[in-house]
């Protein structure tokens, strides 16, 4: 049982999560909360089924730290796990929460996922990818598919990752 100090968090779907201060300190914007409200931080865009994956990573991240023995390799193989066992819908709902919570260590992982994912993907699957309505009427996405044709060439074939 801990007996570090902890810190309520209350999600945009009213769960609260109850963790110690130094995992909620890795979030920038906890910082400021706690001065104003120490009891309970409302995290209004975040929900709890990011944030209890959040809260995880971080977890796991400040055991890292405060260990001696292959901290990094361990932390390395953890990232990795970590980001392969996201779908696609999570990682962009994390990438939204720990952008917000100002989680810079965590947002550069979920990036670079990302980023990996859409690499030479084409328009249409980024779009899928991110819900991204096509309001293009059909003549004018045309001409720039024309006029853009370079950017539209060897592109990977869609799958469903």
């Amino acid at each position: 049982m801990s007996t570090a100090k902890k810190v309520t968090l209350v999600t945009a779907d009213k769960v609260e999560f109850e963790v110690d201060e130094a995992v909620a300190m890795r979030f920038g914007i906890v910082k400021s909360f706690l001065e104003e409200n120490p009891e309970k931080i409302p995290l209004p865009n975040v929900n709890s089924s990011v944030l209890s994956l959040i809260i995880d990573y971080c977890k796991a991240h400040v055991e890292f730290a405060s260990s001696e023995n292959k901290a990094d390799e361990k932390a390395k193989e953890f990232d990795e796990n970590f980001v392969k066992a996201q779908g696609n819908e999570t990682l962009v709902a994390m990438c939204m929460a720990v952008n917000y919570l100002e989680e810079k260590e965590l947002l550069n992982m979920v990036l670079d996922a990302i980023a990996n994912k859409i690499k030479n993907k084409s328009v249409e699957f980024v779009r899928k990818y991110f819900g991204i309505k096509n309001d293009f009427p059909p003549e004018e996405e045309e001409a720039l598919r024309r006029e853009n044709h370079w950017a539209f060439q060897d592109v990977d074939v869609d799958d469903n990752e």
